[in-house]
């Protein structure tokens, strides 16, 4: 399989390691995003912080389980996220892969910068992690 650059580059800089690809590993990771993301639903009524949260999580774990299949995992350095974010953008198929980054920009400034996450952003998140959830288990 021909990585694109991005991905490649995550590997030189050595962000990115190969690992024995595990697909009952992987798929097992995926239902844990969806019940994370079935979690975040039921959250969200009760606190769209957590929720967002949450869904964020969902949407990682899932695109990590992508990592998983084919071979990769993220190492365990700073901005190990922001990795997580460029592999979905080049790997995952769909365009709210592209939402990744924000999403994560968006959890950061409310955990480390007292931002208030509203109702419409988790309502648009929400669909975007719906979909990255998806575009994985159809990868998988």
């Amino acid at each position: 399989m021909t990585l694109p650059n991005a991905v490649t580059a995550l590997i030189t800089a050595q962000r990115l390691e190969r690992v024995p690809a595990d697909l009952p590993s992987a798929q097992a990771r995926l239902s844990r995003a969806e019940d994370k993301l079935a979690a975040a639903r039921r959250i969200a009524t009760i606190d769209i912080e957590i929720a967002y949260v949450t869904a964020y999580d969902a949407t990682r774990i899932a695109v990590t389980a992508h990592m998983l299949s084919i071979g990769y995992r993220v190492r365990a350095i700073a901005r190990a996220h922001e990795a997580v974010g460029t592999y979905a953008e080049a790997m995952i198929s769909s365009p709210s892969a592209f939402e990744f980054q924000r999403m994560r920009r968006l959890r950061n400034k409310a955990e480390y910068d007292d931002i208030v996450i509203g109702q419409a952003d988790l309502a648009a998140d929400l669909g975007h992690a719906q979909a990255i959830v998806d575009a994985v288990r159809d990868a998988l």
